[in-house]
């Protein structure tokens, strides 16, 4: 799937061959791909789909956030990865609110 980040096309695509690297999903900034790890092979055999699920979603902000970075000029920030691993965690709840506010929309 080609996603776009402020105008530059992204390669998004699930990919298990980032397991052998033991990761869990990668940004490749210079070629413009982000690769995650299928969502049934997140976390232990015996986690629940549910779990699975939360920690797919997790894995796709934190790396689209590294894209978000690149493209804007803020690549350091991808060095951060307490910021990257915060904001993945924390956009959804900022929506919730920014969505109770009316503040979402562009």
């Amino acid at each position: 799937m080609k996603i776009n980040i402020l105008g530059t096309e992204y390669d998004f695509e699930e990919d298990k061959s980032i397991i052998d690297v033991n990761a869990d999903g990668i940004c490749k900034e210079y070629s413009k791909k982000i690769l995650i790890r299928p969502k049934e092979d997140m976390l232990l055999p015996e986690d629940n789909l549910d779990v699975k699920e939360r920690r797919y979603r997790e894995v796709v902000r934190h790396e689209v956030i590294y894209a978000f970075f690149d493209e804007s000029g803020l690549g350091r920030y991808s060095e951060n990865e307490e910021l990257v691993c915060w904001l993945a965690v924390q956009i959804p709840k900022m929506n919730d609110v920014f969505e109770q506010l009316k503040a979402g929309e562009r």
